[in-house]
């Protein structure tokens, strides 16, 4: 079987990557076993949900001329599952089928596994990219901007020790147009399934996220220098296993009559003992045989959060 990449322009174009669809499946009614039918009819429903999710990342095209590819992890539908609820169950006894409509969330690495199952890749995580996306609040920023609107002085100095490791980065504005502020501040501020959703828009295995401040914190009026104190959080998420694999916070100080001299500094000097941890980390991580990390484990079973409606033959 042959790879199939996807680009990370394609993965663009396509949009933010679903989770929650609305789908419904009918059965036919054997021997009187309704509840037989509707677990079948569930299992239905589970591979619809799933296939729409590949449909909307892949495009129709793109999916039917991989379809025989997908044929086996379809049928394994309910692994890829992280919980559902029934909008409606109908028993009929009289034409002898069950039907359900569910509301099914699949897990957010979910399309990651689907993909990479079938011999195929999102975008170029095998490859070990990284995206880094920092929200900073600093002296010298002025009035208030979207997250896109400008580069963040910690953020561009993290890029830049990542850049002279080596390490494939993702640049922010490959994922802008795709990515919502709202998303990306979720992300920011811990949530999991919003990274992974980066992560899996730009094409990306690892997402590093963070919040930099920089304050003020005494004014020397005789040299007329201030000291600047600047403090850098970060998380470093794997888009493949949705998983945490790292965090560090860390500080640094500058003294400087320029506030924005001072700021390039500490958020210099931060940046580097930062990049020097989180780049030990991830070597560690890619290094480590596929079968120790998480990204490898299959989920656990789908829950279920609201019960059925019953069936017509317990009316």
């Amino acid at each position: 079987m042959g790879w199939f990449f996807l680009i990370p322009t394609e993965i663009h174009a396509q949009g933010r990557i679903q989770l929650t669809y609305q789908v419904d499946a009918e059965v036919p009614v054997f021997g009187n076993d309704f509840v037989k039918a509707r677990d079948l009819a569930v299992s239905l429903a589970f591979k619809s949900a799933l296939e729409k999710s590949l449909r909307n990342f892949l495009g129709d095209e793109k999916y039917e001329a991989n379809r025989k590819n997908f044929s086996k992890t379809l049928k394994r539908a309910d692994r890829y599952v992280q919980s559902y609820r029934f909008i409606e169950a109908v028993d009929d006894p009289i034409a002898k089928t069950s039907a359900v409509a569910l509301q099914v969330t699949l897990f957010p690495n979910a399309l990651g596994k689907s993909l990479s199952g079938t011999g195929m890749s999102v975008g170029s995580a095998s490859s070990k990219k990284v995206i880094i996306l920092i929200s900073e609040k600093s002296l010298t920023s002025g009035e208030a901007l979207s997250f896109w609107e400008t580069v963040p002085i910690s953020e561009a100095a993290l890029v830049q020790n990542f850049t002279e490791s080596a390490v494939s980065l993702v640049p922010r504005d490959l994922v802008k147009d795709s990515v919502s502020e709202e998303n990306v501040l979720n992300a920011v501020n811990g949530d999991v399934n919003d990274a992974v959703q980066i992560g899996l828009n730009a094409g990306a295995d690892i997402v590093i996220l963070g919040n930099a401040l920089s304050r003020q914190v005494e004014n020397h009026a005789g040299s007329g220098e201030s000291i600047i104190q600047i403090t850098i959080s970060v998380r470093v998420i794997s888009a493949l296993s949705s998983t945490v694999i790292a965090a560090k916070s860390e500080f640094a100080t500058a003294s400087n009559a320029d506030l924005l001299a001072g700021e390039l500094e500490a958020f210099g000097d931060a940046s580097r003992k930062l990049s020097e941890f989180l780049l030990r980390s991830l070597n560690r991580y890619w290094e480590a045989p596929a079968g120790s990390r998480n990204d490898s484990n299959t989920p656990p079973a789908p829950s279920s959060h609201v019960s059925p409606p019953s069936s017509m033959e317990d009316l």
